[in-house]
């Protein structure tokens, strides 16, 4: 069997990993973009065929194509090889080929996924209950061998490459405007994280945007899991957060839809409660890192989106926030009522100023042209018991690498004043 792999980033290395371990065939590899000299002498050294700079139809002579995330499945390249059913993505193939013989959780949502699959790994490591971690998240998901439960965290991206795909647990956390870049339609980005809808056990949020379906709802009002400021309740027993480092409602959800999968794989209650207490939470998440002269200093820098950054301001009291990045929605609107409403003060910086500035009548602003002077504005206006917030609402690439290096260049300076 001949199998073409379009892209060759972290997902497509695992599939050839286990294509090459397993001998099933031939592997044509082609990459867009160069390829590393490392790269083309593996495949040398190995006889894999491959291009770079540029994906031809040379993938068309293979029987299976598998896809990166990155592409989308109406491609012109591969759109008829899609709907033959000749060409997939990464999650389909370890659906089909590595992840059978498992129990198979996936999770998704606009935010938080990454927050509840490490919670969820974290509980059962706690509980003893042997696993594999990955997806969008560590690994890729065809990393995955014996073990006996795959734990799963899968973007809107990966999700549009699934065609048979139907895990055991599926879960939406939420859902809000996102990757409208990449997406033609919010109606699209919903369809796709949706799909999960069609899981053995389907759990969702029922106070986000979700369409009606039937599942375990997870509510503030009437769910099959309740939850509150400081906990939620499943069956006849309350799980509360004071004592551990969740913060913030969007944790409760996070932990409530964390809680019920482990429980559904095997953990104890006490298992569980010994799993929240002891989590750390994930940097760059709404992380409380300084407090300097009275001022309590965030990094959110994960916060993408509007509605993520809507979030945390109902977290922080009237915090000086710091709006920053390239924009990825049409519409920013709401962003920037709830910082009339919520924020103190807005720090604008990047791409996002042309693009939010019109919109921030009556709300007080300042423009800074790096996180420097981000950081030495908010000093210079922030007061004893002020909150100041990195919370971007885009994403990092107009100056960062990512939203990590964003976040850990905020930290790095605002430790830099103590010493001012």
């Amino acid at each position: 069997m001949d199998f073409a792999l379009i892209g060759f980033g972290v997902s497509n290395r695992s599939v050839l990993n286990f294509l090459m371990e397993k001998k099933m065939g031939n592997i044509f590899v082609s990459e867009k973009n160069s390829l590393s000299d490392e790269d083309k002498s593996f495949f040398l050294k190995h006889g894999i065929d491959f291009e770079e700079n540029g994906n031809t139809e040379r993938v068309l002579k293979s029987d299976l194509i598998i896809y990166s995330p990155s592409v989308r499945p109406d491609d012109p390249l591969i759109e008829m090889a899609v709907k033959e059913k000749r060409a997939i993505g990464e999650i389909e193939f370890a659906w089909r080929y590595i992840l059978k013989n498992s129990k198979v959780v996936a999770i998704t949502g606009s935010n938080g996924k990454t927050t509840t699959v490490s919670l969820t790994d974290h509980i059962l490591k706690i509980s003893n209950i042997p696993h594999f971690t990955g997806g969008n998240i560590g690994r890729a998901a065809s990393d995955r061998r014996d073990e006996p439960i795959s734990l799963l965290e899968i973007s809107s991206f990966q999700l549009m490459g699934t065609d048979t795909f139907v895990p055991d647990i599926g879960a939406v956390l939420n859902i809000s405007p996102n990757h409208l870049d990449w997406h033609k339609s919010f109606e699209e980005y919903v369809d796709s994280k949706m799909k999960l809808a069609m899981s053995k056990t389907f759990v969702y949020n029922a106070d986000s945007m979700i369409p009606n379906v039937n599942g375990m709802r997870i509510s503030r009002i009437s769910g099959d899991i309740v939850i509150d400021d400081n906990g939620f309740k499943i069956g006849k027993t309350y799980f509360s957060l004071d004592k551990t480092k969740l913060r913030g409602i969007h944790n409760v959800y996070n932990a409530a839809f964390a809680t019920f999968i482990a429980e559904l794989l095997g953990s104890s209650e006490d298992q569980i409660m010994k799993g929240l207490e002891t989590f750390i939470p994930l940097e760059h998440r709404q992380e409380v890192f300084a407090k300097i002269d009275g001022v309590t200093y965030v990094n959110d820098s994960k916060s993408t989106t509007s509605e993520s950054t809507l979030k945390a301001l109902e977290n922080f009291k009237n915090p000086i926030v710091i709006i920053c990045g390239r924009p990825k929605e049409k519409d920013y609107s709401n962003l920037a009522k709830g910082l009339k409403e919520r924020s103190k003060s807005v720090i604008l910086m990047g791409e996002m100023i042309p693009v939010i500035e019109p919109l921030l009548n009556g709300t007080r602003y300042f423009k800074v042209s790096s996180m420097e002077e981000a950081v030495t504005m908010a000093k210079k206006i922030a007061e004893d018991g002020d909150f100041v917030l990195l919370s971007p609402a885009a994403t990092s690439f107009d100056m960062f690498k990512n939203y990590e290096e964003r976040g850990r260049e905020f930290k790095r300076i605002v430790y830099g004043k103590v010493n001012e």
